[in-house]
C-alpha cells in the first residue's frame, strides 16, 4: 500500500513538473473548466473504529495501512465543481471468541481480512469569495459513496463466515488546497464519508484555460 501511494504521488509530481514550461499568472487559487487530481491518505478510519462484534466476541487490536483515495475534479462552473472519488481500505481485524466445551471455557483467536473498494460523485463550492487567503482554495463537499466491502472471517451468531457488503454512506466535508506553484497544491480535508475523518495529500491541476506567457 505504501508503494502504491508512493507511486501515485511520483505520479501526479512529474505529471504538475511537465507542464512547468508555461508561466501563467495566478489570479485565483480555484479556475472554472481545469482538471485536478487528487491523491490522499486517511485518518481516523470509521470502518476500523466502527467495527461491531455479536456477544461472545471481544475486540483485540487492528493492523494495517492508511486509506487511500484518489479523485479527479473538473471546475465546471464558477466557484463549483464536481468530481469522481474513489477508495481503498485493507485491516485485519482481530478479535477472540470464548466458547465452552466439556472440558471448560476456551479462546479461539481469529482475524477478519477486510477490504473496501469504494467510489462515490461529490459536488463541491468553492468559497475564495469569502475566504479571501492568497494561493488558498478553501471548498465544502457534498456527496454520496457507494463501499463494497468483504469480510473474510465476519462473527455471526457463533461462529464466522465470508461476507459482502454493499453500503451507500453521504460525504459532508470542508477542506482546502493550498497552491504552492501554479499547478501543484498540498491537499486535505475533514468530514464525514465513514471511510477518513481527516485525509491529507497532494493536488495537480491540469488544462488550465487562461493565456499564458511562454518561457520558451
Amino acid at each position: 500500500m505504501k508503494r502504491l501511494f508512493t507511486f501515485l504521488f511520483l505520479l501526479v509530481s512529474v505529471a504538475c513538473r511537465s507542464q512547468s514550461d508555461t508561466v501563467i499568472v495566478l489570479h485565483a487559487a480555484y479556475e472554472r473548466h481545469s482538471i485536478i487530481a487528487t491523491a490522499s491518505a486517511g485518518i481516523a478510519d470509521g470502518f476500523r473504529n466502527n467495527y461491531s462484534l455479536p456477544p461472545g466476541f471481544e475486540k483485540n487490536n487492528t493492523s494495517g495501512f492508511a486509506p487511500f483515495f484518489a479523485k479527479l475534479e473538473y471546475g465546471f462552473y464558477d466557484r463549483i465543481s464536481i468530481a469522481a472519488t474513489f477508495g481503498y481500505d485493507a485491516f485485519y481485524y482481530n478479535y477472540k471468541q470464548e466458547y465452552t466445551g466439556n472440558n471448560g471455557p476456551f479462546t479461539r483467536y481469529r482475524t477478519d481480512d477486510t477490504r473496501i473498494f469504494s467510489g462515490g460523485i461529490t459536488a463541491f463550492y468553492h468559497l475564495g469569495n469569502v475566504i479571501r487567503i492568497k494561493h488558498l482554495d478553501p471548498f465544502i463537499g457534498v456527496g454520496l459513496v457507494l463501499s463494497n466491502i468483504r469480510y473474510s472471517s465476519f462473527p455471526q451468531d457463533d461462529t464466522t463466515a465470508t461476507k459482502f457488503d454493499h453500503i451507500v454512506t453521504p460525504y459532508l466535508k470542508a477542506g482546502a488546497r493550498y497552491y504552492i506553484s501554479s499547478y501543484f497544491s498540498l491537499f486535505g480535508d475533514i468530514g464525514y464519508d465513514k471511510q477518513a475523518t481527516l485525509s491529507l495529500g497532494v493536488s495537480c491541476r491540469f488544462l488550465r484555460k487562461q493565456k499564458a506567457i511562454s518561457t520558451k
